[in-house]
């Protein structure tokens, strides 16, 4: 598997599976406010199991769904309250991630046309002159009324 990603706390790359783990990780342990242990913390004794179970449910999940599907259900708002990847309703918000990049895949891109407006002239004020149109004003030897 590719190293497209980074460790969030030591900047190391790594693959999508053990980006997704030390995600779900690190909310667990904001939660039971444990905070982070150094740049490794997962090879602390506490952390070391829980984030080889989560990187070993990661790489079932990257069997069916694709890891931008996967992240997105996790940064979604229905999935900022997930702490574990083995809990039941992350299918459904995977699922429905999955669905919502398949659907942009499709799409056609179309070209927007954009005109060149370099050589036309500025547009006229309207309304009331400003007062860096009054101060320009005097400047040129015209006094306004």
């Amino acid at each position: 598997m590719e190293k497209n990603y980074k460790h969030k706390i030591n900047g190391k790359p790594c693959n999508a599976a053990q980006y997704i783990a030390e995600m779900v990780c690190l909310r667990k342990a904001e939660k039971e406010r444990t905070g982070r242990q150094g740049d490794d913390f997962w090879n602390t004794p506490k952390w070391k199991k829980e984030f080889q179970s989560q990187v070993t449910k990661a790489y079932s999940l990257l069997k069916k769904y694709s890891d931008k599907a996967i992240i997105a259900a996790l940064n979604s708002y229905s999935g900022k309250g997930i702490f574990s990847l083995r809990v039941k309703s992350l299918d459904k918000l995977i699922k429905k991630e999955q669905f919502k990049l398949d659907k942009q895949a499709k799409m056609p891109v179309k070209p927007v046309k954009v005109e060149d407006n370099t050589s036309s002239k500025p547009r006229k004020p309207f309304g009331n002159k400003s007062q860096l149109s009054l101060l320009r004003g005097l400047e040129n030897g015209k006094e306004e009324d």
